[in-house]
């Protein structure tokens, strides 16, 4: 790796910083968050949760979930967010194929650290291990909070988004994000609009 390969890699992930994500467009959230700022907080929840984890004795690489959870948007530089709706019409395999692609080739000057960085995306796709799990559970619990902000500014057609989340597998591997989600139904139920 050299200079130049680092700066073409930043100006290529730098475009996350300003493309929305499009879910929220979709549903007429105007100036949604933009893919970095999702990627921001959903990297700070997964160390956040690890830690917590950690301490109530579950053996958690913290360092290797951050890792992931930087990594696991670094397509959408060149993909955009693509939503749900859009995701219907491709098969699985097809996205990631096309995400593997772009991971490959943003870390191709960067010898055995692209090969390394594609392994942590690669982990975080296959979700099998403790560490990739704490980070889709950390992503779709994001999620969910950003979900509920939108709707404390008065957004209200983002019903299918806790429809779709709200029964997420991993969710009930962690009794701490049951808990989260809790407080977040709680709050939820209290917003002016579901008194009309």
């Amino acid at each position: 790796m050299d200079a130049k390969s680092l700066l073409q890699f930043m100006e290529q992930v730098g475009r996350m910083k300003v493309m929305p994500r499009t879910g929220w467009l979709l549903r007429g959230v105007k100036h949604p968050e933009t893919v970095a700022e999702h990627s921001y907080r959903m990297t700070l929840l997964a160390m956040v949760l690890s830690d917590m984890l950690n301490e109530q004795g579950l053996v958690i690489n913290v360092e290797r979930v951050m890792r992931m959870a930087l990594l696991h948007d670094i397509a959408e530089s060149q993909t955009g967010d693509i939503p749900q709706p859009a995701m219907r019409h491709f098969p699985d395999e097809v996205k990631e194929n096309v995400e593997r692609g772009i991971m490959t080739e943003l870390t191709q000057d960067f010898g055995h650290l692209g090969n390394l960085y594609v392994d942590l995306w690669e982990e975080y796709e296959r979700s099998e291990t403790l560490e990739a799990q704490i980070v889709k559970t950390a992503d779709k619990l994001e999620l969910l909070i950003q979900a509920f902000e939108y709707e404390k500014l008065g957004f209200q057609s983002l019903d299918d988004f806790w429809e779709n989340l709200l029964s997420y597998p991993l969710f009930q591997d962690y009794p701490l994000v049951q808990q989260v989600l809790i407080l977040l139904a709680e709050r939820r139920l209290r917003l002016p609009f579901r008194h009309q």
